[in-house]
């Protein structure tokens, strides 16, 4: 009896261990980003002219207003005109009440409300601002001298024959005073580059594809902002904008914004060969923080869209550490990949999809590359699903008086509960409780037989692990490093 005892004590123990090892491993590879091409690839030569143009373009700082800025734009706009093809620049002139109020848009608030609100931290770090202008003037002073900040917007178009519809990519080519801003956001100035590259001479374009290059993100999403207000018309006709920026120089490219009701811009997504790494808990998350990206200004106006980024390596970002060389070589192939597919998708695919009624979705990475995507109501249907196998299977072993107190029952008791609540409540993040749930109660049906049983604990482990794992470490990464960091 105590050598069986101590078999199961032992199974028991290697049973945890080699779940703890192989899903936390295969967690955390699901957002990793996929190596660079080698040198003999086919897409090393791409790979290898846009780590040069970023070397070239993320040399120095250049902030909106800098005579480097200046230069970067004239850099771009010279590689774009060698394409072939002829990029429309708008410029845009904004005074220090223009720029402040273009703030307070971002903020989604007024001038009066942001100064009531943040009056005690202004006093305690700026002498002598008693108003938003002034503090804009005084944020501002240190990029740019006068009263006028002059802003271009590079913007490209492809145009497709037949239709007016598109899709229209996004990037930000200004950077801080402080950084060289190669990961944000010079990495996915080039990666569109490259996109545009590819689509140039393609005559048989199924849509219209927009590339827009904004000044001024940095400072407020001020392009942003003049861009929208310039061209009405382009949200009738532009069916999805796709972001790209950066919030660290390494890991995957995470999709960690939607408009609502994206299902059908996650399909596109799907079907394409982007692979970005996303969870729709993340999302959901992301959506109730007051942080902004350009995107923010093009979902204000009514447009839809999706942000990719990297949110790894935060102690780089705003940081003269936030350069070509620390730029991470697989993260940047990951930004390559993941643009070049959309647009190819773009650039060759039917979007009509994008034109039916908006539909909430529930999505997750599972497994490196492998996108799980479900309607709300398919989510709760297996919520349902994984509820009802639970309580049948306590009714059977009620019926049979074998119903017992355990850890398993327990476990199986308590993400019950939370699967309905969550699917209630936050149907976004419901997969995390009743997808463990499914596995643990189809696992526990198996103890007839031992060793599927086994193999099955062993299995529903990791799924369990690959659920969580991935979005603990997201967590870490963007909330908890962060405050961690900069307090």
């Amino acid at each position: 009896m105590k050598n069986q005892k101590r078999k199961k004590i032992i199974l028991s123990i290697s049973l945890i261990i080699a779940t703890l090892v192989i899903g936390i491993a295969l967690g955390i590879w699901q957002v990793r980003p996929p190596a660079p091409p080698r040198e003999r690839s086919a897409d090393y030569p791409v790979y290898q002219r846009m780590m040069a143009n970023i070397q070239r373009l993320a040399a120095h700082p250049h902030p909106s207003g800098s005579l480097e800025n200046e230069t970067v734009r004239e850099q771009i706009i010279a590689e774009i005109v060698a394409m072939g093809l002829t990029p429309s620049i708008q410029h845009v002139e904004l005074t220090i009440p223009e720029i402040a109020e273009a703030r307070m848009r971002s903020f989604n608030t007024t001038k009066e409300d942001f100064w009531e609100q943040n009056r005690e931290w202004i006093l305690e770090n700026y002498e002598n601002v008693n108003s938003v202008d002034e503090l804009a003037a005084a944020q501002l002073g240190e990029i740019f001298e006068g009263d006028t900040l002059y802003l271009q917007n590079i913007l490209v178009k492809l145009d497709a024959p037949g239709t007016d519809r598109g899709v229209m990519f996004v990037a930000h080519y200004d950077s801080v005073p402080e950084a060289p801003g190669a990961a944000d956001d010079m990495v996915a100035v080039c990666a569109m580059l490259e996109a545009m590259r590819a689509q140039a001479q393609n005559n048989e374009l199924k849509n219209d594809i927009y590339f827009l290059l904004t000044d001024g993100e940095e400072i407020g999403l001020l392009g942003a902002h003049a861009f929208v207000d310039a061209h009405p018309e382009l949200k009738d006709r532009i069916d999805m904008v796709v972001n790209i920026e950066a919030r660290g120089n390494r890991g995957g490219v995470i999709l960690f914004e939607t408009s609502p009701g994206a299902y059908p811009l996650l399909n596109v997504v799907m079907r394409s060969d982007a692979k970005p790494v996303g969870f729709s808990v993340a999302a959901s998350i992301y959506s109730m923080m007051p942080n902004n990206t350009d995107l923010a200004v093009f979902l204000r106006a009514g447009y839809s869209g999706i942000n990719l980024a990297v949110i790894e390596g935060v102690e780089h970002y705003h940081q003269p550490s936030d350069n070509y060389e620390n730029l991470n070589r697989a993260s940047a192939w990951h930004y390559l990949h993941t643009t070049l597919a959309l647009a190819d998708y773009a650039a060759n695919t039917s979007l009509d999809e994008l034109r039916r009624p908006p539909l909430e979705a529930v999505y997750f990475t599972f497994l490196p590359g492998v996108m799980v995507l479900m309607s709300v109501v398919v989510s709760h249907i297996l919520c349902a699903a994984a509820c009802a196998l639970v309580i049948v299977s306590a009714v059977m072993q009620i019926k049979k008086k074998a119903l017992k107190v355990s850890f398993a029952n327990i476990i199986m008791s308590l993400l019950l509960l939370l699967s309905v609540l969550c699917s209630i409540f936050f149907a976004a993040g419901s997969y995390l409780f009743y997808m463990p749930l499914l596995v643990v109660a189809i696992t526990s049906l198996l103890k007839k037989w031992p060793l599927i049983h086994i193999a099955a604990r062993l299995a529903s482990g990791i799924v369990v692990l690959l659920l969580w794992v991935p979005l603990v470490f997201l967590v870490w990464v963007s909330l908890v490093q962060p405050m961690i960091l900069y307090g």
